[in-house]
């Protein structure tokens, strides 16, 4: 190849090869001033970087006529040496020399289309320079679209070095590129020196650049960019205006916000479905989820179609106000306009309705969440479980949820934290299964767990309550055993049931054991007392 005119083409053509590949070329660009006697050398990388699937970029190449793999990896001075003083002829030679190497290494080598290397040798001949501003401006584009905007800074400050002046797509992709580095003020300067120099933005530019200012909250900095808009005769789109309400909202100015969409309604451009859920959040978020409701009945008096976003939006109003009970009546009107719930809109619901107790109507979305398919976060079902077991303390028929559940999040993979663990063994304890309450208060210390002295007492209360003395006496030796110092409860529900028992000499040894161990049980061995 002897122009530059081509290696726009050769570009893309290497790209469209393989559609789906991830790229990435900064293991390789990132070495290398981008100067005119290295240009050559630049586009021999990015095509290296069009034209693997490899994440890591540095594989070695064979040659087949189908497609591209990935081989053993080789570092960047096999290829281009730490003084790489041949051009383009020695680091295509570099490239062969190791292609063949792997050929030799291993029979199950399979080869990579051998256009790729063939586009690689038409470069060779490649001159030192770009011969016209729309090559350069497509490969800038390429790494700005890559996400290579160290590299495509790096070409821009060096562009002078080409003999080539921008022109109003370079200035439009290096405020994308800004943007894209959460560089905001550096993209604003760079809109100011394409204005000076007499070149219009288009509005999707514009429009980047004030959604950059306004996600980071700086609402001044977006407004002055949209009042250059009007100087320069750019006219925003619905979008340009959701930007800005987006921007109001994240700073509280809601208000502004309303009247803004309020002023779109009256203009030739017409409010969007987008443009109502902004401000339904911008409202939801300062609580008045009632404002956001009133919306919605709007947007739908318009014509509008809400999407899930929309009331998700609500979902998080209603959960924050405490109203979250509020949320299942929205749920229902989202099934009902044919808009499906996602996971977003169900775990949102899930965790007010747990926050403000309401756990009946926790229950319902639960096991909603198990018939459509979505599973609940290790945190989330950990958080409800604790919940319902505290309820099913007075409510003595959620004892077969807290079961479930239990089940559910070991039968998932799901681990039980240890406050869930000593919740469900307390909460089993209570309801009156006892031998299941023992059965998981050694299944938490085999996982290295150390149950709470709520939980041995409540164990050993349950154990005792059902007769089984014996196993409560060897709860307490768990106890000593592993260093877990019982409190006078511990001891006095056992001394308690083996004088009911009259095992006189049992009571006695409990009694000893806690003597020994620095504590004074408030019951005492009725044989001693008669003594």
């Amino acid at each position: 190849m002897t122009s530059c005119s081509s290696s726009s083409s050769l570009l893309s053509s290497s790209y469209s090869l393989i559609p789906q590949i991830h790229t990435r070329s900064s293991l390789f660009l990132g070495y290398y001033p981008f100067n005119k006697t290295q240009q050559g050398k630049l586009i021999l990388l990015a095509t290296l970087s069009f034209c693997t699937r490899n994440v890591e970029i540095t594989s070695n190449l064979v040659h087949n006529h189908n497609e591209i793999i990935p081989t053993k990896p080789f570092r960047e001075s096999q290829v281009l040496g730490h003084e790489d003083n041949g051009g383009l002829s020695t680091t295509l030679h570099k490239i062969e020399t190791i292609i063949e190497e792997d050929k030799r290494d291993s029979e199950q080598l399979r080869v990579i289309d051998s256009v790729a290397v063939e586009q690689i040798k038409r470069i060779e001949n490649y001159g030192r320079g770009f011969t016209n501003l729309q090559d350069f401006n497509n490969l800038l584009m390429g790494l700005v679209k890559e996400d290579e905007t160290g590299c495509a800074v790096k070409m821009f400050d060096e562009m002078s070095g080409y003999s080539l002046v921008p022109d109003s797509k370079t200035y439009s992709i290096m405020i994308r590129c800004f943007c894209k580095k959460n560089e905001a003020e550096k993209a604003r300067g760079v809109l100011d020196e394409m204005v000076k120099n007499g070149f219009h933005p288009n509005v999707v530019t514009m429009t980047i650049l004030i959604n950059s200012f306004c996600r980071r909250g700086k609402l001044k900095k977006a407004v002055e960019v949209f009042d250059i808009m009007g100087k320069i005769g750019c006219e925003p789109t619905v979008q340009t205006y959701n930007c800005l309400i987006n921007g109001l909202c994240y700073v509280g100015r809601v208000e502004e916000a309303y009247e803004l969409l309020m002023k779109i309604k009256k203009s030739p451009k017409k409010p969007d479905i987008y443009t109502y859920t902004a401000v339904m959040d911008g409202y939801c978020k300062v609580g008045r989820s009632d404002e956001a409701m009133e919306l919605l009945e709007e947007a739908l008096a318009e014509g509008l179609k809400p999407n899930v976003v929309t009331f998700n939006t609500l979902f998080n109003g209603y959960c924050k106000e405490g109203r979250a009970i509020e949320g299942i009546n929205l749920l229902d009107k989202m099934k009902k306009r044919n808009c499906e719930p996602d996971y977003i809109s169900y775990s949102t619901l899930l965790h007010g309705l747990l926050k403000w107790n309401e756990v009946e109507a926790a229950l319902r979305v639960y096991k909603e969440m198990l018939e459509i398919g979505l599973e609940v976060s290790e945190r989330m079902i950990n958080t409800f479980l604790r919940v319902i077991c505290r309820r099913s303390w007075t409510d003595q028929k959620l004892l077969i949820d807290v079961e479930q559940v239990f089940e559910r999040i070991k039968d998932s993979g799901l681990i039980p934290y240890p406050n869930t663990y000593c919740m469900v063994i307390q909460t089993l304890s209570i309801g009156g299964e006892a031998e299941k309450a023992l059965a998981n208060l050694h299944k938490m210390m085999k996982l290295g767990y150390r149950p709470r002295l709520i939980t041995f007492n409540a164990v050993i209360r349950a154990l005792c309550k059902k007769g089984m003395i014996d196993e409560g006496f060897l709860v307490l030796v768990l106890m000593v055993s592993g260093n877990i110092r019982a409190n006078k409860l511990s001891y006095n529900l056992l001394i308690d049931e083996f004088n009911r028992r009259e095992r006189w000499l049992d009571a006695c040894k409990v009694y000893g054991v806690a003597l020994k161990r620095g504590v004074v049980p408030n019951r005492e061995p009725k044989r001693l007392l008669e003594e």
